[in-house]
């Protein structure tokens, strides 16, 4: 039985993660981007758009694990993700591999309380109903059978070249650069951060392991601790403290009008304005206790990232 993985999105954040992480293993990859840039050393870089569904076919062939890693920006979701989600799963049915969706944790919507899989999905805005149908979605295509498929959820992430997450772009890249970190909501609130190689770990094991099958998993982090916690340990780890920027939530419409990443953002400001406590209980329960980074040693890593690109 063949042994490739194929990640789509290989080319930035988790996706790339996720393929350095298979060549490491000393198992074959292939990177499936529509450009071929930022493919990792030892990946074999397709070229094919998720979008095109013969073409997802096509660069699946052969494949025994599928992850499904890519993204696009915000006001191109409602667009583009029901059909990298139909094409991603005819691709695992063609191939007759397991497809692994890398997925956030928009579908439950305001929640109170820890959240784990169990949490009722009570979405309301348009990006939290259509997490929430794609998940349906997914696991209607297991339950009758087209393909094997396992959905991985994690929480907001940083990490090396993970330069379209939040904790990078507002609070590790700046200290890294010697600037003030900022945030866009109260600085008391818990939060959980996950560590990119970590999630990276949890989602390739999904993938190997048929326990995962049919199944949601929420990936495992380090401890979850106040964003002003978060940003007073990088400061500390990078040797610049500074005094976190504030930013007002309507600072978010204004960025929005120069950043369309940001359109639509509003949407999940309960994320921010209340606690974000995220379980990952049942991971370890049936896979056994993967050992998360300490934020620590992993926010001095991605400093020392940011440092060496900038060099």
């Amino acid at each position: 039985m063949s042994d490739l993985a194929v990640v789509f999105g290989a080319g930035s954040g988790l996706g790339a993660e996720i393929a350095r992480q298979y060549v490491q293993q000393g198992r074959p990859v292939r990177g499936v981007t529509r450009t071929g840039k930022g493919i990792p050393a030892g990946v074999d870089s397709h070229l094919a758009d998720l979008m095109d569904r013969q073409a997802a076919i096509d660069s699946c062939r052969g494949a025994s694990t599928i992850h499904l890693a890519a993204n696009v920006a915000y006001p191109d979701w409602l667009s583009a993700f029901p059909t990298m989600v139909a094409n991603g799963i005819a691709a695992a049915e063609a191939s007759n591999a397991k497809l692994v969706f890398t997925d956030n944790l928009y579908a439950y919507g305001p929640v109170d309380g820890p959240v784990d899989e169990g949490t009722v999905e009570r979405p309301q805005g348009p990006k939290e109903k259509l997490r929430a149908e794609l998940g349906h979605t997914l696991l209607d295509a297991h339950a009758h059978g087209r393909a094997r498929v396992t959905i991985g959820r994690v929480s907001d992430y940083y990490g090396p070249d993970a330069r379209m997450s939040l904790p990078d772009e507002l609070i590790i890249e700046p200290l890294a650069r010697g600037r003030n970190p900022m945030w866009f909501a109260p600085l008391g609130m818990p939060h959980t951060f996950a560590y990119s190689i970590d999630t990276a770990k949890a989602l390739v094991i999904l993938g190997d392991d048929p326990r995962a099958d049919g199944r949601i998993f929420h990936t495992p982090a380090a401890e979850t601790l106040s964003v002003s916690e978060f940003i007073k340990l990088a400061g500390a780890v990078s040797g610049r403290v500074r005094r976190p920027i504030r930013l007002p939530a309507k600072m978010i419409r204004v960025m929005a009008l120069f950043d369309r990443r940001l359109r639509g953002y509003g949407e999940l400001d309960h994320q921010r304005t209340s606690p974000w406590v995220i379980d990952h209980s049942a991971f370890d329960h049936t896979f056994g206790v993967l050992p998360v980074t300490s934020h620590e040693a992993a926010i001095k890593h991605t400093i020392e990232w940011y440092r060496q690109t900038r060099r």
